[in-house]
């Protein structure tokens, strides 16, 4: 537990450090990651990274986090009010267990994918992720809390490399039905955030 927390107090220093202004959305903001993400099909609107318009997100995995691969893929204005295309893929591992009722999860994300419109931004994300269990009266609250860095790789003009960090916090609700609401946001070097549902599969 003390080596997540010495990542994660990297991760949080460097949400601190001047990065290169992207015109185009990062995939990887807000994270949407936790112990036990939920399989099958999310649809969210989101504000991602950088830009100040609402965007379409969607997203699948064929199992739970930390099983399985995530993907999504998502359209925003750009900055410069372009349409933009983002999308990526994810994978996860647990690093600790539940020790007991309301301990956290721990677990480390990792992925690669891109936003492409007058230029491409190829962004590869690490990240470490605290999640917490909770029931009440049949519904179900999963917040989680955590941060990742990524590695950016800009094309275009003024071709560049840069390492981004951000917090990642958010919660999700469930019910018996299988129906999800799902709230995310990420702070600091990618401010963003989500709000959607994961459809009953």
């Amino acid at each position: 537990m003390k080596k997540s927390l010495a990542v994660l107090a990297c991760v949080m220093l460097l949400t601190s450090l001047p990065a290169r202004s992207s015109a185009q959305v990062a995939w990887d903001a807000p994270s949407l990651m936790r112990p036990g993400s939920p399989s099958g099909l999310s649809i969210l609107l989101f504000e991602g990274h950088p830009g100040d318009e609402l965007g379409v997100m969607v997203g699948w995995r064929n199992s739970a986090a930390p099983s399985g691969v995530g993907f999504r893929v998502g359209l925003a204005d750009d900055p410069g009010g372009d349409l933009a295309v983002m999308g990526g893929l994810d994978f996860s591992g647990m690093l600790a267990t539940l020790d007991g009722a309301g301990d956290p999860s721990v677990m480390w994300w990792t992925g690669a994918g891109m936003g492409v419109g007058e230029e491409i931004l190829a962004s590869f994300p690490l990240g470490l992720v605290f999640g917490w269990p909770g029931s009440r009266a049949g519904v179900v609250f999963l917040p989680y809390a955590g941060g990742h860095a990524s590695l950016d790789i800009f094309t275009g003009p003024g071709d560049d490399i840069d390492i981004d960090g951000s917090i990642d916090l958010g919660v999700d609700v469930g019910w018996s039905s299988g129906f999800m609401a799902r709230f995310g946001a990420s702070i600091g070097g990618r401010d963003s955030f989500a709000i959607g549902v994961r459809l009953p599969t």
